[in-house]
């Protein structure tokens, strides 16, 4: 049987017996302070808890520091052993701790520090023993942080649940495979929602419009210019608001897609959504909604390595080139009418036609037919992908 708790892990109880009396793990020492025994114990390793407190000042906040600790190893044996959610009464002594260890001269910044390295010792255990319930541990983690700063009076920061969201999520999209352990804390299915915006917005916000829609087993992490978050098919009702917010948060109208995805397939999911946004925004298409199939013929450009690295070799000398690189988008938005792409670059026709030319020489392709404004459409989707 696996023991949770403070205490001797071979008796697998979360109580032990003292001079006839059955006592509590936070057993009272002959100098006044109570400390844990021996740590927080799994399948009879212990995690060393002991030592988190001895940087733990004033003195008169160790013994509030070990309750509270106390608190949270019992919320994390619930969460583990018997597979529930933590009980609102559960937080609410979590935030009394935290009122109680700012009253005893104690940082808020100390206890979450605290609690932090807790859990980070915790959750590599329970890596170990309990794969399947990472996940919950670390966001279990996230809401007593934030429980404890605000029993302290402190808002919460960035809280180490987040950070191990964000990192999943960006592993998967690095394309790097996924230890066992992350794996099977995963669900079965998910659906991968991204967002682009035309303009960069600060991480910081965008992940806080994620803290604000979080659910547990949502995964998600801004990068780039947006954002993709996991969402399991069971919280498939969580996207349309999260999708809302995203578009109304920023005073501008983010590229959007959602790639349905298992388990085992998320990395390729993650790389299809980032890849469909890429390419409605190099292609020039509006903001909005999309899918694999408005840009299917791209893609498929896309994907075939030999083709891609003969676009990106034909159209990198004209990348160097700001005035013709920029000149030849323009052709693109404006669907190579010349009168339109003049007019938005605020140029005369015959110096448009000056750059065309100068076009065609850097890349042995005409604009102004089919076959080769058809390559160098793709020429320069490929570069901003790439890119």
């Amino acid at each position: 049987m696996t023991a949770w708790g403070w205490g001797v892990a071979e008796r697998g109880e979360d109580t032990v017996e003292q001079g006839g009396d059955r006592m509590t793990v936070l057993d009272d020492r002959p100098d006044g302070r109570t400390q844990p025994q021996d740590g927080f114990v799994v399948d009879g390793m212990a995690v060393p808890s002991a030592d988190l407190l001895d940087g733990v000042t004033p003195p008169a906040a160790r013994s509030v520091a070990t309750a509270l600790l106390d608190d949270v190893a019992a919320v994390y044996r619930r969460v583990i052993e018997e597979d529930a959610t933590v009980t609102p009464a559960q937080r609410a002594r979590v935030r009394i701790a935290g009122e109680a260890f700012a009253e005893a001269g104690g940082a808020p910044g100390a206890a979450a520090d605290l609690l932090g390295r807790f859990a980070a010792q915790v959750t590599d255990v329970v890596a170990r023993h309990r794969p399947r319930r990472v996940v919950s541990v670390v966001q279990v983690a996230h809401l007593l942080v934030q429980d404890l700063l605000a029993g302290a009076g402190r808002p919460a920061p960035a809280a180490p649940a987040r950070d191990a969201r964000c990192a999943l999520v960006q592993r998967l999209l690095r394309q790097e495979q996924l230890t066992p352990a992350q794996l099977a804390g995963l669900e079965d299915a998910y659906v991968v929602v991204a967002a682009r915006f035309p303009r960069a917005v600060p991480h910081d916000r965008l992940a806080a419009v994620l803290d604000e829609h979080h659910e547990d087993g949502l995964l998600g992490a801004p990068g780039g210019d947006g954002v993709v978050v996991l969402v399991p098919d069971r919280l498939e009702r969580r996207i349309s608001p999260l999708l809302e917010a995203l578009a109304g948060r920023f005073d501008q109208l983010p590229w959007t897609t959602t790639v349905p995805a298992t388990r085992a397939a998320l990395a390729a999911g993650c790389k299809e959504a980032v890849d469909v946004l890429a390419l409605a925004a190099a292609t020039g298409r509006p903001a909005g909604a999309y899918s694999l199939d408005d840009v299917l013929l791209e893609y498929a450009v896309l994907r075939d390595p030999v083709t891609s690295a003969r676009l990106r070799g034909l159209i990198s000398p004209l990348a160097g080139n700001e005035v013709l690189f920029g000149t030849l988008e323009a052709l693109i938005r404006a669907d190579f009418n010349r009168t339109v792409a003049a007019r938005e670059l605020f140029i005369h026709r015959s110096t448009l036609d000056y750059r065309i030319r100068r076009i065609e020489e850097v890349t042995g392709q005409n604009p102004l037919t089919g076959r080769g404004a058809y390559v160098l459409s793709a020429a320069v989707v490929v570069h901003a992908v790439s890119g």
